[in-house]
């Protein structure tokens, strides 16, 4: 049996603009929340995590 070839289309460069562009918006996003929660002195109450 052959070993399969690859035939799939090369990503037009818009999908790869756009999947650029997410990663970039995502990081973005993740080192913005980064900072806030480092800024927040008290994020969480002591005892947060009790349920009672």
């Amino acid at each position: 049996m052959p070993a399969p070839t690859s035939q799939q289309r090369p990503e037009q460069p818009r999908q790869q603009e756009r999947r650029r562009q997410l990663r970039a918006l995502l990081l973005l996003a993740a080192v913005v929340l980064l900072f806030s929660l480092i800024r927040a002195h008290h994020v969480f109450t002591p005892g947060w995590w009790r349920l009672w």
